[in-house]
């Protein structure tokens, strides 16, 4: 055969291998696409399997674009070229928390990765010779081998991260989307090495495995940061995977650290927490008999200061006791106990209802001049929302969770320095890393569920710690933001807080004068800023702050549609049939009633 007629030889012969092996990749990048894996560091991978598959088909593409142009230099006519692209729906690779792995579809990943990387080994090598025997750089080849052997690596650790999944304990397992899936975060240790680690918590929770137990604080020091959004999955993996006996171990030995894990399950954070409550409790009390002991018998004033701050623990600690008493109590779901610290001004978050199962979870955030001391306040808003949800929300559970996780600006001496000043940010940007790391608990507990909900209701200065997370978690805080009595939440417009159009809500009382500060940013009360207003009785200056939960209102109501996305529902201002006051605090009963 002529050179030229091995050329037009070599052609079709490489034009062959493209139509052969130009979708070699494209069934892994389709069964990504089908949710065999989603969130955590399916994104990453995700990314890289489509870079692959890029390399691939540019590599086929160079090949025959070299031997085309050697037919030409042998005088010949182009040759009709082979298409190298090909169709196939891909996953677009953003960030989120991990949400499940349908194993069966894994296993057809892992298999499809195989064959690729075995067809395309194949490959490289028959593009090699090629090219080498027409004396075209076989760059092409190499790349292409570099692809295969990824693949294969893939493959290989990918099956060895499934079948230890698969040796898990049964209640590892859930259902998800019509699959047999791993649940929560089972699934993100199938995956840890795809995932960020930027606190270096593996290592942390490898020590308190071991027995470190001062690991543990480091760890919810961590998560207070809320840097990693990655962090209470990675949580949730470790303890799904320890042994059983080890779970009982640490929470008898270190209960506090246990209860404040992001990403454990509520059940076991409420069971810790609630040891850990009669533990200090049982500690206090010694502490105050040694203190008044030790009063009376030296009768030194200088003792009477820390007394003091024990008895004030202890009350603390009281208070906690008679909200927990409350779950449960006449058609209530039990109350559980989140997390609590009695230093400062406090802390508690506490839930009706179970949020790892619910189909709805309403996270209330609070205020200015809120602490431990009165938010038995606080947690009762959270039992008016639960209940008003629930009364329309038919077959579906609903969790309502008070958050008091973080230090509220107060109405005292200290609110002039700029960390704790109402009038400034400072508080907020340290309650929204808190706040976003909380949330990401919620998603890496909760059994999932397609269907299910989480809407953040943020309050006053609260609705700034909202705003400020929500932009630290674009696109996965919430379904829905509720804001009421909002002096801003620190963005421009409702579209910079990253959930759907539509799904940011603003309810403001008229006469509420926080409601029109305006203080940080943007007023969200206002038109411009694309948030939907919903209706709010006006009610006296001095209440329209805090009116928002009164049982029966229009508000409360409101607000419990929305979390129940049921917004066909919602309770519209009726036509005006009388002048309406501009300061109905100042008229009498009657006509405030017909103002309402």
């Amino acid at each position: 055969m002529s050179e030229t007629g091995e050329v037009r030889e070599a052609f079709r012969r490489v034009s062959a291998l493209v139509a052969d092996h130009r979708a070699d990749l494209d069934q892994a990048v389709h069964l990504m696409a089908a949710h065999a894996w989603v969130g955590g560091g399916a994104p990453r991978f995700a990314a890289e399997l489509s870079r692959h598959r890029a390399i691939l088909q540019s590599c086929l593409e160079t090949a025959l674009t070299e031997v085309s142009h050697l037919v030409v230099r042998h005088g010949m006519l182009p040759p009709g070229m082979t298409s190298v692209q090909t169709s196939v729906t891909s996953m677009t690779a953003t960030s989120s928390a991990f949400r499940g792995v349908d194993v069966e579809t894994m296993n057809a990943l892992v298999c499809s990765l195989e064959r690729a990387a075995e067809r395309m080994s194949d490959l490289s090598v028959r593009l090699h010779a090629e090219l080498a025997v027409l004396c075209l750089p076989t760059d092409p080849g190499w790349d292409v081998a570099h692809s295969a052997d990824w693949a294969r690596g893939q493959a290989r650790d990918l099956k060895r991260r499934l079948a230890w999944i698969q040796r898990a304990e049964p209640d590892a397992w859930t259902r998800w989307d019509g699959g047999v899936v791993s649940s929560g975060v089972i699934g993100f240790g199938l995956f840890e090495a795809f995932a960020p680690d930027p606190g270096m918590a593996a290592a942390l929770l490898r020590r308190i495995a071991a027995g470190d137990h001062t690991a543990l604080m480091a760890v919810v020091a961590l998560q207070e940061q809320g840097q990693d959004p990655g962090l209470a999955a990675r949580v949730h993996t470790w303890w799904r995977g320890l042994p059983r006996g080890l779970r009982e171990e640490l929470i008898a030995a270190a209960p506090q650290g246990v209860g404040s894990l992001n990403g454990l399950p509520a059940s076991v954070r409420d069971r810790a927490n609630r040891l850990f409550l009669s533990v200090e409790k049982a500690r206090l009390r010694t502490e105050s008999a040694r203190l008044t002991r030790q009063i009376a018998e030296s009768g030194q004033a200088t003792m009477f200061l820390p007394l003091d701050a024990v008895l004030c623990a202890l009350n603390r600690i009281d208070m906690i006791e008679r909200t927990l008493a409350l779950g449960g109590v006449a058609g209530h779901p039990p109350l559980l106990l989140l997390s609590f610290n009695l230093a400062g001004l406090g802390r508690l978050v506490v839930s009706w209802g179970d949020p790892d199962t619910a189909d709805t979870t309403v996270t209330y955030v609070p205020g200015l001049g809120t602490r431990l001391d009165t938010f038995d306040g606080g947690v009762e808003r959270a039992r008016r929302l639960w209940q008003q949800c629930q009364t329309t929300a038919g077959g579906r559970q609903i969790a309502s969770i008070a958050w008091l996780g973080y230090d509220a600006p107060q109405l005292d001496p200290g609110i002039v320095y700029p960390g704790r000043s109402v009038a400034m940010g400072g508080a907020a940007d340290r309650g929204a890393g808190a706040l976003a790391a909380f949330v990401d608990g919620l998603h890496a507990a909760h059994t999932p569920a397609a269907s299910a909900r989480n809407v953040l209701l943020g309050h006053s200065y609260g609705s700034l710690v909202t705003g400020k997370a929500a932009v630290l978690r674009p696109g996965l805080l919430a379904d829905d933001l509720i804001f009421v009595g909002s002096p801003g939440v620190g963005v421009e417009h409702a579209s910079d807080l990253g959930v759907g159009p539509g799904h940011v809500w603003v309810g403001e009382a008229g006469n509420d004068p926080v409601a029109y500060l305006g203080r940080f940013t943007a007023d969200p009360g206002d038109a411009s800023f694309g948030a939907r207003r919903f209706l709010v009785e006006r009610s006296v200056i001095t209440e329209a702050h805090s009116n928002y939960w009164v049982p029966y209102s229009d508000s409360l109501r409101n607000m419990a549609l929305i979390a129940n996305s049921q917004y066909n529902y919602l309770i519209k201002p009726e036509p005006l049939k009388q002048p309406q006051l501009l300061m109905p605090e100042l008229a009498p009963p009657e006509v405030r009633e017909l103002n309402k």
